[in-house]
Formats: structure tokens, C-alpha cells, sequence
């Protein structure tokens, strides 16, 4: 019988992690707000168009490449075609879009928010599943559609209401794992003191990490 030492997983690691993933909720919400009323701002409408654009282009390239299906010589070759075509496009569109050189700022920070942004939905959805994050959207949903319906509040504060439940969505399914695990989770420590999960797990354990 193997000994199993409880390891306390209420460790910096953990909260570190939620301090991370927090900042990376903050910004996929409310910092995208920020670029997006700044771009909205610019003088040129068709650099709001280019630069809006960029933004819808790569998260519909993140979208094909986590989704789209691979099995086979031919689908890997015409995925790889696809997220090449569209990545020309970007780049093509940023060119465009930049008249002078502080432009620069517009579709790179697009692309990078788009792209914390996309994370976090894809670690929400990894982590909640689809039927979690559908639940905690209806929680959200159904009480800020009544307080609309009866006139306590207007479509301003809808907006900001949907924005912070967006968020917490985001923060929870990001950060989920780390808090059950910094607030409750012990986890064993099998024969080779590894944790369970790591590489050395299973080796002649008795599966009662």
C-alpha cells in the first residue's frame, strides 16, 4: 500500500494563477470595450471598417482552427489552406488600415485582445463544458430580461449587466479548477511523489489520490 502525503492545495500557484486569469477576464471584456470605442472614434470610416474586420477575421481563424475537422490527408490540407487564406487577409487588412505609424496600435491590440479573449472562451468552455456555461448564461440572462421587461433599468445598464456577467462567465470557467483546488482539494502523492495527475501517477498506485 502506498503512503499518500496531503499536499495543501491552497498554495501561491493556485491564487496566482486566479490573479492571472482575472486580469485576462478584465481584459477580454473590458478592455476590448475601450479598443472598440477607440476604433469607433477614428476619423476614416473605412479604418473602423479594416480595423473591425481584423478583429471578426481572427476570431472566425481561431474558430476554424480549434474546430474544423482533420481527419484525413485531404480536410488537414484544406484546413491548413483556409487558416493560411485568412491569416493573408489579416495581414493584408492591418497594412491597409495603418496610415500613419501610430495606427499600428489599432489591429495589433485587436488581434491580441481577440486573442486573450478567444482563450478564455475556449478555457470556459473546457472547463464549465457547454451545458455549465449555457447554465451560468441563462442565470445571468433571465433576471436582467425581466428587470428590462418591467423598465427597472435601461438599456445602458443591460449593456453594462451583460458585460459583467460575461466577465464572471469568463473568470469562473478560467479559474474554476484553482479555486476548488486552493479552497478544498488535497491531492495525493503516490510512490514516486509525484502529484496525481503528473507522469509518475498510476505506477502500482491504488487509485485513491
Amino acid at each position: 500500500m502506498n503512503k499518500e502525503t496531503p499536499i495543501k492545495s491552497g498554495n501561491k500557484s493556485n491564487w496566482i494563477m486566479v490573479g492571472v486569469n482575472l486580469i485576462l477576464a478584465l481584459v477580454s471584456v473590458y478592455l476590448f470595450e475601450f479598443w472598440f470605442k477607440k476604433v469607433i472614434a477614428l476619423p476614416d470610416m473605412i479604418q473602423k471598417v479594416e480595423n473591425i474586420s481584423i478583429v471578426v477575421l481572427t476570431a472566425v481563424t481561431y474558430f476554424i482552427a480549434k474546430t474544423y475537422y482533420i481527419k484525413g490527408v485531404a480536410n488537414t490540407a484544406k484546413k491548413i489552406f483556409i487558416l493560411l487564406g485568412l491569416s493573408a487577409v489579416i495581414v493584408g487588412l492591418m497594412l491597409l488600415s495603418v496610415k500613419t505609424p501610430a495606427d499600428v496600435i489599432y489591429p495589433f491590440s485587436g488581434v491580441l485582445l481577440v486573442s486573450i479573449a478567444f482563450y478564455m472562451l475556449s478555457l470556459s468552455a473546457g472547463t464549465l463544458n457547454t451545458i455549465g456555461m449555457i447554465g451560468l448564461a441563462l442565470i445571468f440572462s433571465i433576471p436582467i430580461a425581466f428587470l428590462k421587461w418591467f423598465h427597472v433599468i435601461g438599456w445602458d445598464m443591460t449593456g453594462e449587466l451583460s458585460q459583467f456577467a460575461v466577465f464572471v462567465i469568463l473568470f469562473l470557467g478560467g479559474t474554476w479548477s484553482q479555486i476548488r483546488s486552493a479552497l478544498h482539494g488535497i491531492r495525493g502523492v503516490n510512490s514516486t511523489e509525484s502529484g496525481s495527475g503528473d507522469e509518475g501517477d498510476g505506477d502500482g498506485d491504488t487509485g485513491n489520490e
